[in-house]
Order: C-alpha cells, then sequence, then structure tokens
C-alpha cells in the first residue's frame, strides 16, 4: 500500500527501531490510533486529516517486559521520556510513540504504573481487536505490519470516549468519518461478504457500510460478552440522549448531517 500521501514514509526509520525492538524482546504487536486510521484512509481519494503519531499495542505478560521496551528506546535509540505520560516516547526526531500493553498484565481491563502524570489506561477491547479485529499490510517502507481495522478502530473509540469523555471530544468525529466513507474504502468487503443487504430493504450506502461495520464489530466482541454488552449500552445511551449527547452534537458538527441522520446512523450500527 502506497502511503505517501500520510507521509508515512517520514516514518520508516521509526518503524524500523520498533519493529527490532519488539523482535528482539519476542513481542507481538499491531498498529492502532490515528495512523491506523490513516493507512486505510490512504486507500481511497478522500482527503483528512492526518497524523504523525505512531501508536501500537503491545501483548506483554508483566510490567517488567514493558519496563525492557522502554529501556531499550531510551538507552539504544535515544528516545526521551515524557513526564506526563508513562505511556509515551519520543524519537530523536520529535514524533509521539505511544507504546500500549495488554494481555496478562492487565488487571480488570486496566494497566497501572507508579509514577507522575498519565500512568493507568484501560484497554478494554485490545485482546479482542489482536484476534479478531487486525489485518497484516504491507507498507510503501517495505514494513508488514498487523492493523486494526476500521470497525476495530470503531470500537475502540466508542470505549475510549466512555471511558474519558471529558479528553475524547474527536472521537466522534473520527467515527462518523468512518460511518459515511466506510463504503467507498472497504467496497470489496461489503460486497464480497455482505450481499444479503443488497435487495431487500431500501438503504442508503451509509446505511449498508454501517451495518457492516456493527457486523464485523460483533465478530471481534464475540469471544467477550460483557464488552459486546457494553458497546450496546453506549449505543442506547446516545439513541436516549440524542442532541443532548455532545458526541451525537459533535458528530453532527464534523458531518454537517441532521441529528435524525446521525441517530439513523447508530440505529443502523446496533442493528449490524
Amino acid at each position: 500500500m502506497d502511503l505517501s500521501s500520510i507521509r508515512e514514509g517520514e516514518l520508516k526509520e521509526v518503524f524500523n527501531e520498533l519493529e527490532e525492538t519488539f523482535e528482539r524482546l519476542n513481542i507481538d504487536f499491531y498498529l492502532i490510533g490515528a495512523l491506523a486510521r490513516d493507512i486505510w484512509y490512504a486507500r481511497g481519494d478522500k482527503k483528512f486529516r492526518t497524523t504523525k503519531d505512531v501508536d501500537f499495542a503491545i501483548m506483554i505478560s508483566n510490567k517488567e517486559d514493558y519496563k525492557a521496551v522502554r529501556s531499550y528506546l531510551i538507552d539504544k535509540r535515544g528516545y526521551r521520556e515524557v513526564k506526563t505520560n508513562s505511556f509515551v516516547l519520543l524519537t530523536p526526531a520529535g514524533i509521539q510513540v505511544d507504546i500500549l500493553p495488554f494481555g496478562e498484565i492487565e488487571i480488570n481491563d486496566e494497566v497501572k504504573f507508579d509514577g507522575t502524570g498519565l500512568s493507568n489506561i484501560k484497554v478494554n477491547g485490545f485482546s479482542e481487536v489482536y484476534h479478531a479485529g487486525t489485518e497484516t499490510v504491507e507498507l510503501s517502507t517495505g514494513h508488514s505490519f498487523k492493523v486494526a481495522t476500521l470497525p476495530a478502530i470503531v470500537l475502540l473509540k466508542f470505549i475510549a470516549y466512555d471511558d474519558r469523555p471529558e479528553v475524547r471530544a474527536k472521537d466522534a468525529r473520527d467515527i462518523i468519518n468512518i460511518l459515511l466513507h466506510f463504503f467507498d474504502l472497504q467496497a470489496d468487503l461489503i460486497y464480497e461478504s455482505h450481499a444479503d443487504l443488497f435487495g431487500g430493504e431500501e438503504m442508503e450506502l451509509e446505511e449498508i457500510a454501517t451495518i457492516v461495520i456493527g457486523r464485523e464489530i460483533r465478530k471481534i466482541t464475540a469471544p467477550n460478552e460483557e464488552l459486546a454488552k457494553r458497546l450496546n449500552g453506549i449505543l442506547e445511551g446516545l439513541l436516549s440522549t440524542k442532541e443532548n449527547s455532545p458526541f451525537i452534537r459533535n458528530m453532527v458538527s464534523e458531518s454537517g448531517r441532521a441529528v435524525e441522520d446521525i441517530l439513523n446512523l447508530m440505529t443502523r450500527l446496533q442493528q449490524g
């Protein structure tokens, strides 16, 4: 995949360093966050805001393994700590790298460290995405990374917003953009795996795409009934509060669509 449009070539050295570190320490990983989103957006001709930040989810067993990753990057690659966030490092060039641990290190879907600033994060859904919500993508830098799919990104953004709504206003904007453009970006998936949505109830392509996203999320959450219930509860809350929800208002502002249109898509997502 050619990612020149998102300046991913500038990240080749960072990818090299992180890949070497994870392989040396025998740690599996996948790309999440804004860069994962941009990788899928690069399949289409839509223009979105892009990022230079790098977010990797890494599967580890204990805090010592996580500290080993940070120590290697700091000691061997000149990365710098960020005092306000225990999960962020800065490359020598100043690129922000978020390294988010999940797996056996979790306690009640949370990872917690001693320290100042942000020292605990919720990772609800990370393991489920690792097992059923990633695809391996060949990047133009020569790397082959597992990348969270767009439905997985939608899932994680709903959860992240629910955890910290006061600092996650952009999640609503990102989600509505994915819903509105998913058909163009993933038409092959929709036609090949969800053809039953055509020819029955008359729906807009955006509605069909949103149902497909819901179906793909259902596959990811299938092993975890509590996670599925949590997402359903989030959607129920949005549908009940309607325009009184800051989340819905952010979607309206980003998309220019009416509140009724946004609520219809939330209903379609829940339907999926």
